[in-house]
């Protein structure tokens, strides 16, 4: 118990609801120590520091009991919960009401909101003090998102009038600050280690420790083994190693930061050098100039990456004729009627082999904010913020002033999402195949590789990450093997045809797509390849404004589902190195695109003209 993890209390989220289990643990373990502490108290002339040893060991495994407690979703959703407000005194105001209106003098109510409530902006680049002190308030503010918990609209102006004056790169570095509070809160013992009480059963505990070692030295070695002495002082070191490192992290975490602005000018210097350590970073990567995110490992906060996973070329791997060896397994399989279990674990063993890591890049993110931000100034109430959120493409199709776009409608309005993500992630591959397509300006030239890339992320949250995926795949299980299975097919019968030419991609656009799937095969399969080839064909006669089209697309289903998804699935991620849709998800909130909060209104006064 004493020399045992400190930092972390848990490794996933559901870790923290065993808070009972470990209590039970603990007070298992005390007992039966206590226990035979007892029966040999009278034989051990060392029991002071066993004693001391035996206290210390507890204190940390009830700080961490506590700090598991705190975290379970009962708790925190307590915890986060504002002060009960029963609002001004209704029946006071009536009767005064009551009584002005009898006398006929004219009354009426006001509702007004207190603008001092309001956070001050400070305009321009900030610095690293500043971000983390509006890192720390917002955080504040929005951990009740956790648990899924609805905001004012007061709230949510206020975020929204701060973040639409930040440039992209502050808003990352503050969202990316407020998710690794968020961790803290959810993962260690932050809210027990910044207590008043927790500060000194720590310091109590270390002192203990330093006691025990202190009378161990003293005390008489004669009569004891010369490697139990060795092993004894090298657990002591180790423990108090243990420590001090843990009070280190402790004192440099974020949270510690935050509550030090008020410190001495050397504290200040110290925090000011730990922050520059640990600000988010670009690297420029190649000759065009284009940033990608370098933060060195050690003070990373997240993984900064976006995992690709591209469908066709997983179906490229997979397709060819079986070899009689294979097919003899096969039939061996079905036999046992286990075959349809090992294919579906092949599948997803396949499927992770096959994800590959990008580093997410600053004209990426740019894009994702100035986005989100354009969707956050139209959305002026509650109404039209659901509109924009529940939109799955439509709502840029809709707006897209500079081309029209009717006939792509229907891919995004009339099939479910997880069937729209398959479609466009199709669509953007057949259609990124076209290499005359780099011969475009920048602009075209990034909105390509945008679409590129946020297809291929899609594609692996909805297949990899179904926990954050699970509010909106529908039945994209199904839809991905009948999908995999027509496109083996049709590679698989193409190559029995030499005199076909072109690219596996350039194949599957020349079949004749003028009749729908669905007319001709019926609904029983759920594939999309064709239904994928007829939205590429559409979206070709754009030219290369169809990347424009695309990549604001993808940005939509993107936030859709980030919008869709449950806080408890994206701080379940917090703990695996983060993903890029929680980063959407936490701006959305801060731009007030959610679609539970509700219109405020903070004071009450009664007006008498007189």
């Amino acid at each position: 118990m004493v020399g045992g993890q400190d930092g972390i209390t848990s490794f996933a989220v559901q870790d923290n609801e065993l808070w009972l289990r470990h209590l039970i643990w603990l007070i298992l373990q005390v007992s039966t120590t206590g226990f035979v502490f007892f029966q040999s108290v009278h034989q051990n002339r060392l029991w002071i520091p066993t004693l001391l040893l035996l206290l210390a060991g507890t204190i940390k495994y009830s700080e961490r009991t506590i700090a598991l407690y705190l975290a379970s979703s009962d708790s925190f959703g307590t915890s986060v919960l504002k002060e009960p407000n029963p609002g001004p005194n209704y029946e006071r105001l009536m009767r005064k009401y009551s009584h002005y209106e009898a006398s006929n003098v004219p009354v009426y109510f006001e509702f007004f909101i207190d603008q001092k409530s309001r956070c001050n902006v400070i305009e321009g680049k900030l610095y690293e003090f500043e971000l983390m002190q509006y890192a720390h308030h917002y955080a504040n503010m929005y951990k009740g998102l956790i648990v899924n918990l609805m905001f004012s609209s007061l709230e949510h102006g206020e975020s929204r009038n701060f973040f639409s004056r930040r440039d992209a790169d502050d808003t990352l570095k503050i969202l990316e600050i407020e998710l690794n509070l968020f961790y803290d809160l959810l993962h260690t013992k932050v809210v027990v280690a910044n207590s008043k009480l927790g500060k000194l059963v720590r310091c109590i505990s270390f002192g203990l420790v330093v006691a025990a070692l202190s009378l161990f030295h003293k005390e008489d070695k004669h009569g004891l083994k010369s490697f139990d002495v060795k092993l004894t002082y090298t657990l002591f070191f180790g423990v108090l190693s243990l420590d001090m490192v843990t009070h280190l992290l402790w004192m440099f975490s974020d949270w510690t930061v935050a509550s030090c602005f008020n410190s001495t000018i050397c504290v200040l210097k110290i925090l000011e050098i730990l922050l520059h350590l640990k600000r988010f970073r670009w690297m420029k990567a190649d000759h065009r100039g284009e940033a990608i995110a370098s933060t060195p490992i050690i003070f990373k906060r997240w993984s900064q990456t976006l995992p690709q996973f591209n469908f066709i070329e997983f179906c490229c791997q997979e397709s060819g004729s079986e070899s009689e060896f294979r097919t003899m397994i096969t039939k061996i399989l079905e036999y046992m009627h286990i075959k349809d279990f090992i294919e579906q674990k092949k599948i997803d063993i396949i499927q992770m082999c096959n994800v590959t890591v990008k580093p997410l890049t600053q004209n990426l993110w740019q894009f994702i904010f100035e986005e989100l931000l354009e969707k956050s100034r139209a959305a002026d109430d509650l109404e039209e913020a659901k509109r924009i959120i529940s939109a799955r493409g439509e709502w840029v199709l809709e707006n897209c002033d500079f081309i029209e776009c009717s006939e792509l409608m229907s891919y995004v309005k009339d099939v479910a999402y997880d069937e729209s993500l398959l479609l466009w992630h199709i669509a953007t591959e057949l259609c990124y195949s076209n290499t005359d397509e780099q011969s475009h300006s920048r602009h075209y030239c990034d909105a390509r590789n945008f679409s590129k890339c946020l297809s291929n992320y899609m594609i692996y949250l909805l297949y990899q990450q179904p926990s954050l995926m699970s509010e909106v795949s529908g039945i994209a299980k199904q839809r991905f093997r009948d999908t995999l299975a027509e496109v083996q097919r049709f590679f698989s019968q193409r190559q029995r045809e030499p005199d076909k030419l072109g690219t596996d991609y350039q194949r599957i656009l020349e079949v004749d797509t003028s009749l729908k799937p669905a007319h001709v095969k019926g609904n029983l399969s759920k594939s999309a390849l064709f239904d994928a080839s007829k939205l590429a064909k559409e979206l070709k006669k754009l030219g290369p404004q169809k990347w424009e089209v695309m990549s604001k697309v993808w940005v939509e289903l993107l936030s859709y589902a980030a919008s869709r998804s449950r806080g408890n699935a994206h701080v379940q991620q917090l703990s695996k190195g983060g993903e890029l849709l929680t980063f959407v998800w936490l701006l959305m909130a801060q731009f007030g695109l959610r679609d539970s909060w509700v219109e405020t209104r903070i004071h009450t006064r009664l007006i008498v003209n007189i």
